[in-house]
């Protein structure tokens, strides 16, 4: 007798599973084993509980033998979109515009597979994501919902007459919501319409609905690698043994090997040429904010034309200093994106004037409406001194170059032109980095565009002998 007590003593340390019986009837075997330690230092100890005896012991000695060999995960049952909130609040140290550049990456990821395990995850999901995006993705589901605020300006505005409100009724409607923005949306999918500047109407085509459409593959990719980002940090953890997103084929821009009709474009849709920029400026000439769109046309950055204040212009120099970006319905100013963003930039002749004509300017305007005048306040303002919305300026960009009758380019085009055009003049590219605040090594990867007079000339002289 003593020794079978022994036998069973010595076996139930060897496998120590306890056999359970609940008030039902129900029978479990558990067991509990040290798996490492807690954030706080105590002993991870979890207990494991099976329907079986037979899985209970074949568990037993699979989580025993990982954590000898250093290679156990632990279970996970963190949803896909808890994990991205999770890693979402863990960054630190980083610009809020960048943070909610992560946020925007995550969003097809969240609508995707938000409510699917974490550990579950496969590459099979990951090509299932790309697959999605590339022919859905584009489909914006606050469009959908009636509660939110893009359908409840769309009805609004469907209420209006037909020729249409001005966007001050929109606004004194919604006084605390961002309706700028939300009624550039909402004409863009043909929800309402936009007779004439300052005007919003009902849609003309009331059975107009924008079928689906896929993003381009590089939104694809930025959403990819913060995925991965996601994806890696609980493999450092040691709660997945893999990161799947890693082994998803990224997809690539697609080349079409007959695309003539921007043959005569050079730049494509990404820059303009010299003369196209002279035919902005002149457009550009009368406008209030000349000095804005010299600064534009010179390759400032968006954020930093928004930021400067008269307090960093001497006449002759602007120092760049700061940054102005839109994050959701905010404006945050702050610091530039990088270190070489921070540059004392010596004007033009043509700014520095444009400059201190429009300072002239504001301080009438001021008097005028019995504002107190300000040498902190910013360049880029209305004439009641409200600050400019990012969005207002771009969009103030694309219609003078329309009323100039000029081929559409993205506002950050100025800056590509800027680039190229330094380059296509011999400036060294230290040098060209240094004015446009950015490392040189961007200037001739990404910011400089080979023009077509350019690749005509080359062509021209390779095999051209010079004349004794």
């Amino acid at each position: 007798m003593p020794a079978r007590r022994a036998a069973a003593k010595s076996k139930r340390r060897t496998e120590p599973i306890d056999k359970r019986t609940a008030k039902d009837g129900t029978v479990t075997y558990t067991f509990r084993v040290d798996v490492g330690t807690t954030a706080d230092g105590r002993r991870d100890r979890p207990r494991f509980t099976y329907s079986t005896l037979t899985e209970a012991r074949r568990e037993f000695r699979r989580i025993t033998t990982e954590v000898a060999d250093g290679c156990y995960v632990p279970v996970l049952d963190t949803t896909v979109d808890d994990a991205c909130e999770e890693w979402l609040k863990g960054r630190r140290g980083i610009r809020l515009v960048k943070l909610e550049g992560y946020r925007n990456n995550l969003k097809p990821v969240r609508r995707r597979l938000g409510g699917k395990l974490l550990t579950e995850v496969t590459k099979a999901d990951g090509d299932d994501l790309v697959d999605w995006m590339l022919t859905q993705g584009r489909v914006d589901p606050r469009h959908y919902r009636p509660d939110s605020l893009l359908s409840r300006v769309a009805a609004f505005i469907d209420r209006s007459p037909a020729a249409g409100i001005a966007v001050a009724e929109v606004k004194a409607a919604f006084p605390d919501d961002d309706v700028y923005n939300c009624l550039s949306m909402l004409v863009r999918t043909d929800r309402i319409a936009r007779p004439q500047r300052g005007i919003y109407a009902p849609a003309t085509d009331r059975s107009a609905v924008r079928a689906p459409e896929g993003v381009k593959p590089v939104t694809v990719r930025t959403t990819l690698t913060t995925f991965g980002m996601v994806v890696q940090s609980y493999v450092d953890q040691g709660m997945l043994p893999r990161n799947v997103i890693d082994l998803v084929d990224r997809p690539q821009d697609p080349i079409d090997d007959d695309e003539d009709e921007d043959d005569d474009e050079p730049g494509g849709s990404k820059s303009w040429t010299a003369e196209e920029v002279a035919a902005f400026r002149e457009q550009a000439r009368t406008h209030r904010l000349y000095a804005c769109w010299l600064l534009s046309c010179y390759g400032m950055r968006r954020s930093e034309v928004l930021a400067a204040r008269w307090t960093r212009f001497n006449g002759s120099r602007l120092r760049i200093r700061r940054g102005r970006v839109a994050i959701g319905k905010i404006v945050e100013e702050n610091l530039p994106k990088s270190r070489r963003s921070r540059r004392d930039l010596p004007l033009p002749d043509d700014v520095a004037e444009a400059l201190r004509v429009l300072k002239e300017r504001q301080k009438a305007e001021a008097a005028r409406l019995g504002i107190a005048w300000s040498e902190d306040r910013l360049i880029a303002v209305h004439e009641d001194g409200r600050p400019l919305r990012p969005a207002w300026y771009s969009d103030e960009f694309q219609r003078l170059r329309e009323h100039a009758g000029l081929r559409r380019i993205p506002l950050k085009g100025l800056r590509n032109t800027s680039v190229s055009a330094m380059l296509a003049r011999g400036i060294p590219a230290t040098t060209v980095a240094a004015w446009h605040g950015h490392d040189p090594a961007v200037s001739l990867r990404i910011y400089n565009q080979t023009q077509n007079d350019e690749l005509r000339a080359a062509g021209a002289t390779l095999f051209t002998h010079s004349q004794d």
